[in-house]
């Protein structure tokens, strides 16, 4: 099987190099000359072109779109004209209707739709689905994700839209279902007009909520997922060497006089196996590809996504607060 990649950017790099480190990398596509000579320099033998109908042109079976985010559902629609499976980073399409459109187009033509959400693939997380399934914290109850750094700020969507399909992901993927309500804030620290600090709630027809935090201008990086249930709370932070799962199992019991405490048990650390989620989510796409295994990020999954990012958008427009003195 052969692949190509149309953006050799910061995230492009990394899915080149573990394309081709998968043996898979056929040809790579990017406006930058300078990035495709240092293409050329890291993996001879690889096609190189700043023509994406060049690109689409070449004998490969499948197309990795990791160019600006403006630019994925074109490309993903001209991918699937040309007879391609196709591989969208997040965000998947920057409206509801541009997600419909490509996921139709890749239907209608039998092709393999996939979206780039990668923490679906992180070791620590598949265990925590694991254990959330197999009842480990009772029925959940509470999902909170926070994602926050001094990020590279973007000129074509907000921190929501560059954020927060990882979080929204992980939240439909947990609770299986879309909200029935979305609230919160969209706030710009500027006088651009995109968000750079946004907060998501969401509650579920089985009575479970959820709440999103995402930010690009704090100086702490921190991303976390807490999952609470009704007998305990699983925790996932992610770190550079890989991240910690923690288990806190307690019970919350009422006395006679109508009292409530509640009893903890110790933290107790959850062990996973680790690899590199992004080879793992392209192992992934590959298998789809060749078998039409299912995937948590098909183009179901990818519209649904975008669905709820969309939505807070319409319940949340970005503002910026004037000062008021008291």
């Amino acid at each position: 099987m052969q692949l190509g990649v149309i953006g050799a950017g910061n995230w492009g790099a990394n899915l080149i190099r573990n394309c081709a480190q998968l043996g898979v990398l056929y040809v790579v596509c990017d406006t930058s000359p300078t990035a495709l000579d240092g293409i050329e320099v890291d993996y001879p033998g690889v096609v190189t072109t700043t023509d994406v109908d060049s690109l689409l042109q070449e004998p490969i079976h499948g197309v990795i779109i990791a160019a600006p985010a403006h630019l994925h559902a074109m490309l993903g629609r001209r991918a699937i004209a040309a007879g391609k499976h196709i591989f969208v980073e997040k965000p998947f399409a920057l409206s509801v209707a541009d997600a419909e459109a490509v996921a139709g187009a890749a239907g209608q033509a039998g092709l393999e739709c996939f979206a780039g959400h990668v923490l679906l693939f992180h070791p620590a997380i598949r265990r925590l689905l694991e254990l959330v399934r197999g009842g480990a914290i009772g029925r959940i109850v509470h999902v909170r994700s926070r994602r926050t750094g001094l990020g590279r700020l973007r000129e074509h969507e907000s921190v929501w839209w560059s954020y927060a399909p990882h979080d929204v992901a992980l939240v439909l993927a947990l609770l299986g279902t879309p909200p029935t309500l979305v609230s919160g804030v969209q706030h710009r620290a500027s006088g651009h007009p995109l968000a750079d600090f946004a907060y998501a709630d969401f509650e579920f027809s089985a009575g479970a909520s959820a709440h999103v935090e995402v930010t690009w201008l704090d100086p702490e990086r921190s991303s976390r997922l807490d999952v609470f249930g009704g007998d305990g709370v699983l925790s996932f932070k992610d770190t550079p060497a890989g991240g910690t799962l923690t288990l806190t199992r307690y019970e919350v019991t009422t006395s006679q006089r109508g009292g409530r405490s509640i009893d903890s048990g110790p933290v107790e650390n959850i062990p996973f196996q680790m690899a590199e989620p992004l080879r793992c989510e392209l192992e992934a796409f590959l298998e789809a590809v060749a078998t039409g295994a299912a995937t948590p990020c098909d183009a179901r999954a990818a519209v649904e996504v975008v669905r709820v990012l969309s939505s807070l958008d319409a319940r949340a427009p970005v503002f910026r607060e004037m000062a008021v003195a008291l």
